[in-house]
């Protein structure tokens, strides 16, 4: 009997041991609880060879570290902009449980670039960072030149199908990419990925998403949304026509502030707004963010856009929940690195959140919040 007890306990703690490990293995949901955020981790530079155009790109990606897999937004910079660039907008889109990446592009540096040999062709010190007019800011806007949108105005067909296709190659990269780096394994949903732009990056984004530009045409059918800030609207130099968008099928979201000017006079929010009107109904939302300029959704004050994205700083740490060693962004170290209208970029980047959530999540809470007179405030949304 003895001997009979001591047999029934063993394999009692046998079978005990043996359902343990069945708990630990589910995995996190892949959605944070409403208010939470998630641990993010970074992959600062990662270099991907095209072989077919026999060009590297550089490229960022951040990634919740608990849980997956997870919707991929790439996202595409403005005119010089990096792979280091919108920042804030990126990480916190991850910590909502995303995985994002940002590639630098070929014309990225490029303003810094100009601004400097411009400079010193001219024997000019590098200008300062602009002061706030408040008594100004209360008028009606005034049109100022975007120096970010007239230097990019050279750039044409051949420059917009390459920023394109850089976005295509990352959607063609993503095996290998989870290959090279374990710690992306099982965290990207590829079936489903929305691309985002702003500026130059909101043209390269609405291609992508179906729209020409000229004869050009770069649709690519693995992306199931596109969400573009400051886009262009018809402008003959950008071989945009009212008839540009007829291909945009999938659910779109086009952002714009009543101080965000182009290049020319004629390029005023309004005009920006034509994107959204000549773009077939279904799933397209138009939002004008009160006193938003241009450089407001990069979460940026100053013409020194590129200077001012160089300052993102890395460093490893140990996540205490996987044991697993995690690139962190700790800090930025330019003097003139400081986020303008803090309130308004946080109102874009909740908005463009709540897009993502309802089209990459289908989320039926963020669609229904997505309706014109939810947001309120200083934001106004249309929908078709």
């Amino acid at each position: 009997m003895k001997r009979f007890l001591i047999c029934a306990a063993a394999l009692l703690l046998a079978a005990c041991a043996t359902d343990a490990p069945k708990k630990a293995d589910v995995a996190p949901s892949a959605t944070p609880a409403p208010g939470e955020t998630m641990p993010v981790g970074v992959i600062p530079t990662a270099l991907l060879h095209d072989a077919q155009r026999n060009k590297d790109l550089d490229i960022s990606i951040e990634y919740p570290t608990r849980g997956g897999p997870f919707p991929l937004i790439v996202w595409s910079p403005g005119y010089s902009g990096s792979n280091r660039g919108y920042e804030a907008l990126a990480s916190n889109w991850t910590s909502h449980g995303y995985v994002v990446i940002r590639p630098s592009h070929a014309d990225a540096g490029a303003l810094r670039q100009e601004i400097r040999r411009t400079s010193s062709a001219k024997g000019e010190k590098l200008p300062d960072e602009p002061r706030r007019d408040r008594k100004a800011e209360a008028q009606p806007p005034v049109f100022r030149p975007n120096p970010t949108e007239s230097i990019w105005e050279k750039e044409r067909e051949p420059q917009w199908r390459d920023r394109a296709r850089d976005l295509s190659f990352i959607l063609d990269s993503l095996a290998d990419l989870e290959t090279r780096f374990p710690e992306l394994k099982d965290k990207i949903d590829k079936t489903r990925i929305g691309v985002g732009g702003h500026s130059y990056g909101a043209l390269t984004a609405m291609l992508i998403g179906g729209a020409h530009a000229g004869a050009l045409s770069m649709a690519d059918p693995r992306v199931s949304a596109i969400l573009v800030m400051s886009p262009q609207g018809v402008a003959a130099n950008r071989g945009l026509t009212a008839d540009s968008w007829r291909d945009v099928k999938l659910p779109a979201m086009f952002m714009t502030g009543t101080r965000d000017f182009g290049a020319a006079e004629s390029e005023t929010p309004e005009w920006r707004r034509t994107a959204y009107e000549n773009s077939p109904a279904g799933d397209k939302y138009f939002v004008l963010f009160d006193g938003a300029r241009h450089l407001t959704f990069a979460g940026l004050s100053s013409p020194m856009l590129e200077m001012q994205q160089d300052s993102v700083v890395y460093e490893p740490r140990i996540d205490p929940a996987t044991g697993q060693q995690v690139m962190t962004r700790v800090s930025r170290t330019a003097p003139t690195s400081y986020v303008n209208d803090r309130g308004l970029f946080d109102r874009i980047r909740s908005v463009g959140l709540t897009f993502w959530d309802a089209y990459l999540k289908n989320d039926r809470k963020a669609k229904d919040r997505l309706a014109p007179g939810q947001l309120g405030g200083n934001v106004t949304l249309e929908k078709k």
